[in-house]
């Protein structure tokens, strides 16, 4: 009996059960290749591919036998070169799909593997079983167990230009609610041709939105990209958040140094070239670019070194500049650079300085140097400011109120709201009234009215407001909300404000603070159904009747009679006699039951079942077809061939 090369058989029937089995069987025209992980007794990832002349599969998958069952299978198929031609230059190199039950997408592992280059390899790779080994162990954490969550969407591979742009992605949703889609790609671009590129940008990507939150971002990396054969890397980012911390973030190669990374930002590689015509020379250049709520940064690194034995130049040469807004405009810019002549190790001729540049209000400049000979070494030092400082702003009375007035009676800051989920309204309203919700004009008996404003925020002290100083601080909140003359029930109503617009904070509490964050704005009101109110609403129990509809058949019959007899009835006529108040649709009342003192009892024939003459010596005084009024004639007939006692309504008439 033959079996699988590598595989005991006697280890398996003990129990041994090895931990990887790998599949490469050539069996002409079909090549399989594979591999098989195990983890446990309830844990299997792995892949299989199968390569045939018109096509190859592969299928990457992880399935779980725990509590919950989950699996994770991610399958394309791949077409041999010029692909599937669908018109205007495009053709279709590969298809397929992702499917998981009880799984989800982890956005900081979607995130990493664009850093290390794993998205790529989960697409159509060239090499799946080498492709596996980097792909196999992300699987569990890219793609998690998740009670009650499904993921599935659709892989594709598309080339234009004889495959001068390939792009290869997949969409995969996330479902139920809250849903969250997902996109992983990467895209080539290859100039003038694939086989021999002067331009080559590789760009490995994913995204997620997220209706939860809600958020959207887009992550790309460069790496593997070059340039008339000068490497490129370097990562891109777009992000955009809502909910109670906003931000929105673009960023080309990461951040001033001197910038705190906001909540959910990865960390970014810099925008970078490496410039080395020769081994002796090596030039690397890097940039970054960054657009925040409040900032706009940008900055530049360059590196040279030219060495042979051990003797040449070193130097290098940085800017970063930070510009923000808020509370007013400011920048921030800080230069440095180095170049050195070494010999043997040793330094002969080498300056050093850095210098950092604020303004415009005040104007301050800081900067330091070093100049070293083979003999002697000389520093310098400043510190100079000039100008003056921002214009203080206008001490006076500021009328708050004023503004809070007018604010609120705008008709934008006054808002309708419908029931919530959990207050389910049994309250049914004509079409004309939903349009009158849904404009705005009316408010829904159990729904709610929210009324906020922009002007500032509710509960902390304002201690400056436009361009002007409080003083002394004043504090506004909302104490006894009224809904005409009465008293209403309900909550708080939050928007996003910035702090230092508001609140008195120094210039590093500024920098350090988030741009905006979460104060109350308003209020919202909701009826109150605890009150006297309540007796508007009526409660009914509602009861129904049930009736037995007859045989449809008996209604076609009397409608065929009818048309027969009287040839030229109306259709209005025949409808009318089919409607659901015709008495052929309904049994008449029968009689009521009856229950019987005894249990009515009847000899019937073994074969028909029909009520049969007994014979006289053994029920004497009983005429044919008699109920037998006692259960102990049972035992009369018990031993009589072709004879039995039933039930009454058993026997049928003779």
């Amino acid at each position: 009996m033959g079996g699988i090369p590598g595989l005991d058989l006697e280890r398996l029937a003990d129990g041994n059960l090895p931990t990887t089995v790998k599949i490469d069987l050539p069996l002409p025209p079909v090549q399989l290749r594979g591999q098989l992980d195990r983890k446990g007794f309830t844990e299997f990832s792995g892949v299989l591919s199968a390569a045939m002349p018109v096509t190859t599969v592969t299928a990457f998958g992880q399935i779980s036998l725990g509590r919950p069952p989950a699996f994770i299978v991610l399958m394309g198929a791949t077409f041999p070169q010029p692909g599937l031609q669908i018109g205007l230059g495009f053709a279709v190199s590969g298809i397929g799909g992702v499917v998981g039950v009880n799984k989800a997408v982890d956005r900081d592992t979607l995130l990493a593997c664009i850093a290390d280059g794993t998205a790529g390899e989960l697409l159509f790779p060239p090499d799946p079983v080498e492709a596996a080994l980097r792909v196999i162990p992300r699987l569990a954490t890219l793609f998690p167990t998740v009670p009650g969550r499904l993921v599935v969407g659709p892989m594709f591979r598309i080339s234009w230009g004889g495959r001068m742009v390939d792009l290869s992605a997949a969409v995969v949703a996330e479902l139920p609610d809250p849903v969250r889609l997902s996109v992983l790609g990467v895209l080539r671009v290859t100039v003038p041709d694939p086989a021999a590129p002067v331009i080559e940008l590789k760009a490995t990507f994913a995204g997620q939105y997220d209706t939860a939150e809600p958020s959207a971002f887009l992550m790309a990396a460069l790496t593997g990209s070059r340039m008339a054969g000068i490497p490129l890397d370097g990562d891109v980012l777009l992000l955009s958040r809502g909910g109670d911390d906003p931000l929105f973030v673009l960023s080309a190669g990461g951040f001033h140094p001197a910038f705190p990374v906001p909540r959910g930002v990865p960390r970014l590689h810099r925008l970078a070239m490496d410039l080395s015509p020769t081994p002796w020379l090596q030039l690397r250049c890097e940039a970054y670019f960054a657009v925040t709520s409040n900032t706009v940064q940008f900055g530049a690194k360059l590196f040279l070194v030219a060495e042979i034995a051990e003797c040449g130049l070193r130097g290098q040469f940085a800017l970063d500049v930070l510009i923000h807004f808020k509370p007013h405009m400011a920048f921030t810019a800080s230069m440095r650079g180095a170049l050195a002549v070494e010999a043997f190790g040793e330094t002969l001729l080498g300056i050093a300085f850095e210098l950092v540049l604020e303004g415009p209000t005040p104007w301050h400049a800081v900067g330091r140097g070093r100049i070293k000979l083979f003999l002697f070494k000389v520093s310098f030092n400043f510190d100079l400011s000039w100008g003056g400082g921002p214009p203080p702003l206008p001490a006076g009375h500021v009328d708050l109120q004023d503004a809070l007035v007018k604010a609120f009676a705008q008709p934008s800051a006054w808002s309708v709201l419908p029931p919530s989920g959990a207050e389910r309204s049994p309250v049914r309203l004509a079409p004309f009234a939903n349009r009158q919700l849904a404009e705005g004009k009316r408010v829904h008996p159990h729904g709610r009215l929210a009324a906020r404003q922009h002007v500032l925020p509710f509960g902390v002290e304002i201690a400056r407001f436009g361009h002007s100083v409080v003083d002394p601080p004043q504090r506004w909140d909302v104490v006894e909300p009224k809904l005409g003359a009465d008293d209403a029930q309900g909550g708080a109503v939050t928007d996003s404000f910035a702090p230092g617009q508001y609140l008195d904070l120094t210039e590093d509490q500024q920098l350090s603070a988030d741009d905006f964050a979460q104060y109350r704005s308003g209020v919202r009101f909701a009826p109150d159904l605890s009150g006297p109110e309540a007796s508007a609403f009526v409660g009914a129990e509602l009861g129904w009747e049930t009736k037995i509809v007859q045989d449809p058949v008996p209604m076609r019959s009397h409608i065929r009679r009818m048309v027969r007899a009287h040839a030229h009835v109306s259709a209005e006529h025949v409808a009318a006699s089919a409607s659901i108040r015709d008495a052929q649709w309904w049994q008449a009342a029968g009689p009521a039951l009856r229950v019987a003192e005894r249990q009515p009892l009847a000899a019937v024939s073994s074969w028909s079942m029909t009520a049969l003459g007994t014979p006289a010596t053994a029920l004497a005084g009983l005429a044919d077809g008699d109920l037998v009024p006692d259960a102990e004639l049972r035992e009369a007939l018990f031993h009589r061939p072709g004879l039995r006692v039933v039930e009454s309504w058993e026997a049928r008439a003779r």
